[in-house]
């Protein structure tokens, strides 16, 4: 065998000496004889015939020659279950029949076809996932934290999935966590391995199949996190603003957890042949929608938008050629939404701040209303060589107002108003202030679920 027996007790001192061990992955005495985990934490090389692979790991039960277990990759999904079988174990060099809840060495029958790595999990058909995950995780500590100190090797980089190095870098945060403000090598190192980490996600997410979001019933829209804090003398304190992305291979995880609450569910983000569907999707909530960052599985890895893509700048750009977006004010609006309907009376309170701030961004936002030309073309065809625009009269979208006779509709930004009207429709860039006075205005309306009304009287007293 390759690894020395000093190496194998130094992993051993560390998972039975120093690690105090997590309960979740501790097994009963009976259980402990009945089934069997194997995490594999390295990769040692490929058996004389080419096919079957030598790798190292941690049981967790019992494991015995002649074993078939099932081979399960965490960050990919398998329709049909993959096997393989145990065909030799070595505890400290020498070769056993059977052992429990310790380090080995295992030979795999055909493991270097079935593209076994670091992090894969080899188990007996009985265990749960939730087990299976636990142990994964205890062994993405061990592969990639405690030996490796969060570099990753060129093969690690090639074969993890991006949920993968997620999990290791939530698992290297925690490790670090005590130690990252008080020493400055250690903010250094993390930081490092923060970047590191963050960059091999992005290259990774955006060629993926597909990924799932969760989604709002209330706004129908991506739900938007944030967490927000009342001060009696400051007021509120809101942080920055996420949603929360999901990899299909853990959908049955997260349903599990999400099922029960009203407030979430689950969309499909399909990639598409091009490999710009999930990009596309991330920037439209970035530039629309005021979302921040992305929360990418696991709770440590919130990655900010700055960080995935370039965003447009209009930096010296003459403000006529902006395009009109609000993604302040539309990300007040859904977290005002969002908040309808909690009984918590903090809650109540900090959804009436998000309103509130809403409410005053009004003051000074640019909207687009819906606007409708007569004769428009053929003024064009009549005079094709004026420089002049030609006076044309037009129609706003109007509906019955509630303050007042009629309410105007505008819209937030180019892309809600392209969903609910045609392209025969232009836009008439407005501000509310001289709108109110003659009009109730529509923020939003249509199938869009959180659109809101704004009344002269409102307005004026919001924006005193």
């Amino acid at each position: 065998m390759i690894r020395s027996r000093r190496r194998e007790m130094g992993l051993f001192d560390f998972l039975f000496g120093k690690k105090k061990q997590d309960p979740s992955f501790t097994l009963g005495k009976e259980e402990a004889e009945s089934i069997c985990i194997l995490g594999v934490i390295n990769v040692i090389g490929v058996d004389d015939n080419a096919t079957d692979l030598i790798i190292e790991g941690f049981v967790q039960g019992t494991i015995k020659v002649g074993d078939e277990l099932v081979v399960t990759k965490i960050s990919c999904l398998s329709e049909t279950p993959v096997k393989t079988v145990i065909s030799s174990i070595y505890v400290y060099e020498e070769e056993v029949q059977e052992t429990s809840e310790i380090v080995v060495k295992v030979k795999v029958k055909d493991g270097n076809k079935l593209g076994i790595y670091k992090g894969t999990m080899l188990h007996s058909e009985t265990v749960t996932d939730t087990q299976v995950y636990h142990a994964y995780r205890f062994t993405m500590d061990i592969a990639f934290v405690k030996q490796q100190d969060g570099i990753l090797t060129e093969e690690d980089r090639e074969k993890l999935a991006a949920s993968d190095i997620s999990e290791i870098w939530s698992l290297y945060w925690k490790a670090h966590l005590e130690e990252f403000e008080r020493v400055k090598e250690i903010k250094l190192k993390v930081d490092q391995r923060r970047r590191d980490f963050f960059n091999l996600i992005r290259e990774k997410l955006f060629l993926l199949d597909d990924i799932y979001v969760i989604y709002s019933p209330i706004t129908n829209e991506p739900h938007l996190f944030a967490t927000a804090s009342l001060d009696g003398t400051k007021g509120m304190t809101v942080s920055h603003s996420w949603v929360y992305l999901i990899p299909s291979s853990y959908m049955h995880y997260r349903k599990e957890i999400y099922k029960k609450d009203e407030r979430f569910d689950f969309k499909r983000i399909e990639n598409g042949p091009e490999k710009e569907g999930i990009r596309n999707f991330l920037r439209d909530l970035f530039i629309y929608d005021g979302v921040e960052a992305i929360q990418y599985f696991t709770e440590d890895t919130l990655i900010f938008a700055k960080e995935l893509m370039d965003l447009p700048n209009y930096e010296g750009v003459d403000e006529a050629e902006i395009p009109v977006t609000n993604p302040d004010l539309v990300r007040w609006l859904h977290l005002t939404r969002q908040s309808s309907g909690i009984d918590d009376k903090e809650q109540k309170n900090i959804g009436y701040g998000y309103f509130c701030i809403f409410a005053k961004s009004t003051k000074t936002a640019k909207f687009i209303a819906p606007m409708r030309l007569h004769g428009y073309d053929q003024l064009l065809e009549d005079n094709p060589q004026t420089d002049t625009e030609p006076n044309i009269p037009f129609n706003l979208a109007i509906q019955q107002g509630k303050t007042k006779e009629k309410a105007v509709q505008v819209y937030t930004d180019w892309k809600r108003l392209r969903k609910h009207f045609g392209e025969e429709y232009k836009g008439l860039v407005v501000t509310l202030d001289e709108l109110v006075k003659e009009y109730d205005v529509v923020i939003n309306p249509g199938e869009y679920p959180i659109a809101e009304l704004m009344t002269e009287e409102f307005f004026n007293k919001v924006n005193e």
